[in-house]
């Protein structure tokens, strides 16, 4: 099944829960390329740090205004959790990033909630590099 994404972000906006404190992570990554794609991130993290120029949120009900679309890089439990404090907040899709951090229980639970729900690291469509590219392509995942 192809995963379009073009449309995904119909706000240009993500509260991004799971961006880390640690500079050199993957999640920095996936930041950069939310960003360089025009998209307004909101970096959701429980434990309060702070870095310069960037206002990272303990809680999305901290964030000045509440985006259609979450991404969530956290491992299953914690995924499990997040989701759960999503009840109600007026999220519409949940980018989960990939299989490894999400069950299929909490994908229920999103249909539930009437929430859309995919499962996809979104450097596939949103990076340029190959190896990205081709990721995506054997996905199935549209950009």
């Amino acid at each position: 099944m192809a995963i379009s994404m073009k449309n995904f972000f119909t706000d240009n906006q993500v509260a991004f829960i799971g961006f880390s404190s640690n500079p050199n992570s993957f999640s920095r990554k996936v930041y950069n390329d939310f960003v360089k794609a025009g998209i307004k991130v909101y970096p959701v993290n429980s434990k309060k740090f702070s870095e310069d120029g960037l206002e990272i949120y303990t809680d999305i009900g901290q964030l000045p205004q509440v985006p259609e679309c979450v991404y969530i890089l956290l491992n299953k439990e914690n995924t499990k959790k997040a989701v759960e404090r999503l009840k109600g907040k007026g999220i519409k899709k949940i980018l989960f990033h990939s299989a490894d951090t999400v069950d299929e229980s909490t994908l229920n639970e999103c249909k539930k909630m009437g929430i859309e729900a995919v499962v996809a690291c979104p450097r596939m469509f949103l990076s340029n590099g190959l190896i990205h590219r081709l990721h995506g392509f054997i996905a199935g995942v549209k950009r």
